[in-house]
């Protein structure tokens, strides 16, 4: 996602004045306005989709999450934007880098959370023959051994 909001800065900052120009009369007429709004939706929904088909959970909890992933996505693009289309932003792409370094540990679960080693469990699965009562205590042994 970084890599696609960074392309699409990077699209405006190839225009220059020419969008610089644009968002001055963006902000004069209300249609263009309009338009820009439902751009901007449809921005947010690609990202999204993108992120609920990687998630690949298909939940409510799942649906909410890339909502607010996206969201929060499409505002940290877009506050950066807003920022150089003012010349308020000496170094959009450092600024865009660092926003989605923000995002990202908006919707990353600190290590604290993770367990009180700050490592947390890993499990893996994998498909045996053998018998589940047979492998159980192997299976402990190597909870055990990795405390």
């Amino acid at each position: 996602m970084s890599d696609a909001v960074r392309l699409v800065l990077l699209h405006y900052l190839d225009e220059g004045d020419l969008a610089r120009q644009r968002y001055a009369l963006i902000g004069k007429v209300a249609a263009l306005r309009n338009r820009e709004i439902a751009s901007v939706a449809r921005y947010q929904r690609l990202f999204r989709e993108f992120i609920a088909q990687w998630m690949g959970n298909h939940t409510e909890a799942a649906s909410l999450r890339a909502e607010l992933m996206a969201a929060a996505v499409v505002a940290a693009h877009n506050h950066v934007l807003r920022r150089w289309l003012r010349a308020q932003c000496p170094g959009p792409l450092g600024e865009i880098d660092a926003a989605m370094q923000q995002v990202i540990r908006l919707f990353t679960v600190p290590a604290a959370d993770a367990g009180a080693n700050g490592h947390g469990t890993t499990i893996v699965a994998f498909r045996t023959g053998q018998d589940f009562d047979a492998l159980l205590p192997s299976l402990r042994r190597l909870v055990e051994d990795g405390r």
